[in-house]
């Protein structure tokens, strides 16, 4: 089970107050690399460990708790300015201080921030070496009176973190690292079948048609990683109120050790919650790697009783509404209902997976050494017709054949090749067992004081939903996909570059009216590059007969172009690209289509690449979407000169059709850009940091391009006259530049 340090055991106590979610705020780190001197002396090195030691105690820790997936070993610490790193000034008289953490043979690091008070105008990210991953900026609007903030993991031994502090910054910030995780086993890793047999008969939510809304359901169950170490998985659920308020119930043990750690500080341990939503496989047979940039980080804590394994908390931040969230609906009834009954959860901090039973459920007894647990308070699975639980699946849901949350996972040792006898604490049992409102659900999830037994589920933006679009539905289609190659003697993909030097591809969509894209979804084999100055554009065009107007393009290698700061090289990706994957990438201000519109890619290299967007193989459709260019020229993919067949790209836009977009709006905020408007002349003045070529647009919140400017320097003046009083977004993009702020004038 889960390993904590000794230090931890012994507690660290932290006052209880609300918290702010770990929701960065966009930018991006200096492109400076400090001298090689300065690298020698600005790195910390963790003391060694045995990761095979680490792993041997987890086994023996395995017990009959379904509860932690650990895969990090702490390391208290105290880094802070005055004691480490390395810091300077720049000519602007931004103060820096950059400090690098090396954790030797570490998969992955991750920090806790014990103190954690930035004044307004500085920024925080943390990158591995070679900035292929890069998170930040967290700055004023992450502080909170609890003072803390933990951070999702960096893949790699060697983590960066770089504070920028601006020079009239209204106090110094207060930044301590206190924690650092060493990761000793992969987090949400990569699936094959050799290496994961033992969840094959565990199958992905798109395994399952939509006839009985698990689809639906599925939306509410979402990954927990708890204090940077370790995983389990958590449910959100509605309240009688309908009010939106995002309410998280999971496993109490999650949270508290195992029961290990005695009188638990849960306000600490919620603030050290990441919450991952959508983290789920595009296709059902082959099993592969979904999205990880839906992430909602710190929660408040609500209530626990450990004698029904309970914990409820609330994000400190609702998701936004392109991540598609749900709350599920709830029954507090005991008599159950006819079968099936379905868990979703995430073993091992891996996708998301469904269980099936067919049996009648009763209440029963789970006995432990660890906790006695109230008498017949728990849902007894007597077997699994269809997967089984694992490690990591600690709190997740349990839904009845109405699809309302009865219970959730507190353990059992259901196995593939031994799916029986797992118990899921009843919402019953945990409703108001305590008159105390902190180890109840009642207080929390029925403030209105209705007397029904429960109630149905919620999309909080059901007045503003989002979908996502796809030409690739169902679920023989989704596992029919792959990478088509072009006949000899022409080499190359059929969707990404060949010898044919088609290097741009679009996917066509026809709506009825207008909608708004909030972002894409791109599911892409293992991509590798020969080419540092390779990067991909995700192109919106609009178009009756064939892609004709660009309308928006935005760098797939999510959010950031930077410079290596390890060799100055040009990268342009947070995210390893050498594995199957999801990956979704959000557009800052949403981009208005209508009728028939396209979105596609264009791959800009000068080199050999394997980037390519997995597409329908001949045969399996006769309906055409996919779309290739050729110079000027589009032509469908039934038209191929040398491959004509009917096909569509796994490539998928999330859009919602009102036009109340200003809860869509993503703020990628660079404080190195000034932007003030002079009201009385109707002009917005820009000002760069450096002499550069950049594009300057301004929109309106219904995400119309409104004006659009390109800079040659370092500043510009765009011209707002004849626009009425309201707030607008302008966003600004370089080859070193990322900007979207919102402007009232």
């Amino acid at each position: 089970m889960k390993k904590y340090s000794l230090l931890y055991l012994l507690g660290i106590v932290f006052s209880v107050a609300n918290i702010h979610a770990q929701v960065s705020h966009g930018g991006r780190p200096l492109s400076v690399v400090p001298t090689k001197s300065a690298q020698n002396i600005f790195f910390e090195e963790m003391p060694p460990f045995n990761a095979a030691e680490a792993l041997r105690i987890d086994s023996l820790h395995q017990n009959d708790l379904r509860g932690g997936y650990p895969f990090a070993y702490k390391f208290m610490t105290e880094l802070n300015r005055a004691n480490s790193g390395t810091s300077f000034t720049l000519s602007d008289g931004t103060r820096v201080w950059m400090l690098g953490i090396r954790s030797k043979g570490a998969l992955s690091i991750n920090v806790l921030f014990t103190e954690y008070d930035l004044p307004e105008g500085a920024q925080v990210f943390l990158y591995n070496s070679s900035r292929t991953q890069i998170l930040g900026a967290f700055n004023h609007q992450n502080n909170s009176t609890l003072g803390i903030l933990p951070v999702s993991p960096v893949r790699g031994d060697e983590l960066i973190i770089e504070y920028q502090e601006p020079a009239r910054a209204a106090f110094p910030g207060r930044l301590t690292v206190g924690e650092v995780n060493h990761g000793y086993r992969n987090l949400m890793g990569y699936e094959p079948a050799d290496d994961r047999s033992e969840y094959n008969c565990m199958p992905s939510p798109v395994c399952f048609d939509d006839e009985k809304e698990y689809a639906l359901v599925s939306r509410s169950a979402v990954l927990l990683i708890i204090d940077g170490i370790t995983s389990c998985t958590g449910v959100m659920v509605n309240n009688t109120q309908n009010d939106g308020k995002p309410y998280l119930i999971t496993a109490s043990h999650c949270l508290n050790n195992d029961f290990r750690v005695k009188n638990p500080d849960y306000e600490a341990v919620a603030g050290r919650v990441v919450c991952f939503f959508n983290y789920t496989s595009p296709t059902c047979d082959t099993v592969r790697r979904g999205t990880e940039e839906m992430s909602v980080a710190s929660a408040i804590y609500r209530a626990a009783n450990e004698k029904i394994d309970m914990a409820l908390l609330e994000l400190g931040e609702a998701p936004p509404a392109y991540y598609q969230p749900y709350y599920a609906g709830w029954t507090i009834e005991d008599n159950g209902t006819t079968p099936p009954y379905i868990g979703i959860h995430h073993p091992a901090a891996s996708v998301k997976r469904i269980n099936v039973s067919e049996d009648n459920l009763s209440l029963k007894t789970f006995d432990i050494k660890e906790m006695e647990f109230y008498r017949n308070a728990h849902w007894n699975i007597g077997r699994w017709n269809v997967g089984s639980t694992a490690e990591g699946s600690s709190g997740s849901p349990l839904f009845n054949s109405s699809n309302r949350l009865m219970g959730l996972l507190s353990g059992g040792r259901s196995t593939c090749n031994y799916p029986i006898d797992d118990y899921y604490y009843a919402i019953s049992k945990a409703w108001d067992s305590s008159a105390n409102a902190t180890e109840q659900l009642k207080h929390w999830l029925n403030p209105s004081g209705s007397d029904r037994p429960g109630i149905d589920g919620l999309d909080p933006y059901a007045d503003r939903p989002c979908y996502r679009l796809s030409n690739i539905s169902g679920m023989k289609l989704q596992d029919s996909i792959r990478i088509s190659e072009l006949p000899s003697p022409a080499t190359g993909y059929l969707f990404g570059i060949n010898s044919l030097k088609t290097t741009e591809y679009a996917e066509e969509y026809r709506i009825n009216g207008k909608a708004w894209i909030d972002g894409v979804y791109l599911v892409t084999p293992s991509i590798t590059s020969a080419d540092k100055n390779f990067h991909v554009e995700i192109r919106v065009y609009q178009g009756k007969d064939n892609p004709q107007t660009l309308l928006h393009t935005e760098l797939f290698h999510p959010a950031y172009t930077e410079l290596s700061f390890v060799d100055s090289t040009f990268i342009t990706t947070e995210k390893k690209l050498n594995r199957e994957q999801e990956s979704f990438v959000t557009f800052p201000v949403p981009v208005e289509v209508s009728d028939v519109f396209y979105v596609g890619y264009k791959i800009n290299t000068s080199a050999e690449s394997s980037f390519a967007v997995y597409n329908l193989p001949k045969g399996q459709t006769t309906r055409n979407t996919a779309w290739a260019r050729n110079g000027n020229e589009w032509f469908r993919s039934s038209s191929h000169p040398l491959m004509p067949f009917s096909s569509s790209l796994f490539i998928d836009p999330v859009v919602h059709y009102t036009n109340d977009v200003s809860n869509h709006i993503v703020d990628r905020q660079n404080t190195s850009v000034r932007i003030w408007v002079d009201v009385p002349r109707h002009t917005v003045h820009l000002l760069l940091p450096e002499s550069q070529k950049a594009t300057c647009r301004l929109y309106s919140t219904t995400g119309q391009l409104l004006r659009e400017k390109t800079m040659n320097g370092i500043e510009a003046t765009l011209s707002v006259s004849g626009f009425p009083p309201g707030i607008y977004v302008i966003h600004m993009e370089g080859d070193n530049l990322l900007h979207t702020q919102k402007v009232h004038f």
